[in-house]
């Protein structure tokens, strides 16, 4: 045969292949069908592997396709059609080559969208959108600088999260848009003019206060969530924060925590997003008549006799947040690499961690179960942990599982929680320590708060660390925080004006100041007694021996 005999020979055998195809391949779907919708196909044809339906632009090449499912994955199977309307053809292509052997036509029309809402909103504040639309996967809406382009969005939520749906309006006043876009092309199919307006607010204090003290703020503003009053210089820039803040969400007033520096300083309320400046007060500190105590004892380090200990690290999105120039949660790991050098060899131990397994989770997990001590698996097993932005915070759960955690221990341990937040998972961390603790385990809590910055939530710890027979440790800073992780090895006390708890320390360690007056001294732990009551002068430092 001739070498163009063989080409028609090949072609005819192809063009038969296909008569083939085409006639075992035929497509079932809806003519019309809305844009961004799944469409559900039926078919038959070979279904090898690589087989492909898509839909596709009407006269496209062979070779070209758009949206597309798997043959194999099912009968009917579906695909997401395109966000833009128009006509289309559905079509069955063979893996090899992408021949098309079945088409069908499909016509893709625009969906349509409503939005209701408020026509004014302050900022900051949560609206709330009723929405009707397609509500597919993926489909969001947002709040949008008017004039923005389809990609361009601002605070959004899913269509799919419920009806209406709510979004927290930008800080910024002005004009924006509500806006409903589809998921793949972000194409908005409908939209209502929104106008956020300014918010003024004021804030009411002292002239001055003295250096350490604990005062009020009252206030007056928006009061969103995450908005808060902080406590700076005058010459830290607007949208910066310091270590004293009161979050409005706690009630009117809000506590603060004066410096221990006297001097001149600035209150100023900050919105929860984008920490604006809405107001500002001037505020003195004054010096402090300082006293000093030192709580000493020649007794026996807290470790003597301690069975087990259980450490609970919070490894929550929080943790992510630099403190200097590291993460929270490396300063954290090098703390807690610290303390595990520190324990008696022989001592049980066990290590529980939360935060850093699932983004948007409450999980929590026994990383270390209870055994003698390994210290280099320990110490190898913190340096491999990592935070996990998003995550939530599960202190009650993670509490509720030091009983089985600590199962079959023979004598007194010692539970050390290291965490920079509260309880984000509803749970109740106070109901939980008193479980533990009316289940008769001879344990003790300690609560160590790494750069907790608010009053409250330092009175919240401390009383959780009372109800657990330990001790609070406020750190700030990573030395701090070495420290009061160290300090739950030692024998801890805490100070006492009337019944309000004021200063706490380590037994041997450096001297507390607080102010000069009349104080009542309570030993913390296993050997808990009370030390009577102390008058502190100023400039003379008190050292008491028990």
């Amino acid at each position: 045969m001739s070498r163009l005999g063989s080409i028609v020979a090949i072609a005819w055998i192809l063009s038969g292949a296909a008569e083939a195809w085409a006639a075992a391949a035929s497509l079932e779907a809806a003519d019309r069908a809305v844009a961004g919708s799944q469409l559900e196909v039926r078919w038959t044809g070979p279904g090898a592997a690589g087989d492909f339906i898509s839909i596709d632009a009407p006269g496209a090449p062979e070779g070209t396709y758009g949206p597309y499912a798997y043959p194999s994955t099912g009968n009917p199977l579906s695909i997401r059609v395109p966000d833009e309307p128009g006509e289309y053809v559905l079509r069955y292509h063979v893996a090899s080559g992408y021949a098309v052997i079945a088409t069908r036509p499909l016509a893709v029309t625009a969906p349509g969208a409503t939005l209701e809402a408020a026509a004014a909103v302050g900022i900051g504040a949560t609206l709330a959108i009723s929405w009707t639309g397609p509500g597919h996967d993926g489909d969001f809406i947002s709040i949008d600088t008017a004039g923005a382009d389809d990609r361009s969005y601002g605070p959004y939520a899913y269509p799919k999260s419920g009806n209406p749906v709510s979004i927290r309006a930008p800080e910024a006043p002005g004009d924006y848009l509500i806006r409903y876009h589809m998921a793949a092309s972000y194409r908005v199919i409908g939209s209502r003019p929104l106008r956020v307006e300014a918010a003024t607010a004021s804030l009411t204090a002292p002239d001055s206060v003295t250096a350490g003290s604990v005062f009020e703020v009252s206030w007056q503003g928006p009061g969103n969530t995450g908005d808060f009053i902080t406590l700076v210089a005058p010459t830290i820039a607007d949208g910066k924060w310091g270590r004293s803040n009161g979050y409005t969400q706690r009630g009117n007033p809000v506590k603060m925590e004066a410096p221990r520096e006297p001097g001149t300083y600035e209150l100023r309320y900050l919105t929860g997003q984008s920490y604006r400046t809405l107001a500002k007060a001037a505020l003195e500190v004054a010096p402090s008549a300082m006293a000093s105590l030192r709580v000493v004892t020649d007794a026996a380090d807290a470790t003597a006799g301690l069975a087990a200990v259980e450490i609970v690290l919070d490894a929550s999105g929080s943790m992510l947040q630099r403190l200097g120039d590291a993460r929270r949660i490396e300063i954290a790991k090098d703390a807690l690499v610290e303390l595990t050098r520190a324990l008696p060899d022989g001592t049980s131990f066990a290590l529980r961690v939360f935060g850093h397994k699932e983004a948007g989770s409450c999980r929590t997990d026994l990383e270390l179960p209870l055994a003698p001590l390994d210290r280099a698996a320990a110490i190898a097993r913190i340096g491999s942990l990592e935070a996990m932005n998003l995550a939530k915070t599960p202190i009650a759960a993670s509490l509720g599982k030091v009983r089985d955690d600590l199962a079959g221990v023979s004598g007194a341990a010692l539970v050390v929680l290291v965490t920079d937040g509260e309880e984000t998972c509803g749970g109740d961390p106070k109901g939980a320590i008193e479980a533990l603790r009316a289940a008769g385990l001879d344990v003790r809590i300690d609560i160590v708060g790494f750069a907790v910055d608010e009053v409250v939530l330092k009175d919240t710890f401390r009383e959780w660390a009372r109800l657990g027979g330990g001790s609070f440790f406020d750190a700030q800073d990573a030395e701090q925080l070495s420290a009061g992780v160290q300090a739950t090895l030692r024998p801890t006390y805490e100070v006492l004006a009337g019944e309000s708890v004021v200063a706490g320390g380590v037994v041997n360690g450096d001297p507390v100041e607080l102010p000069a007056g009349r104080y009542r001294v309570r030993l913390r732990g296993g050997d808990a007694r009370d030390l009577g009551e102390h008058a502190l002068e100023p400039g003379t430092p008190r050292e008491l021996r028990y």
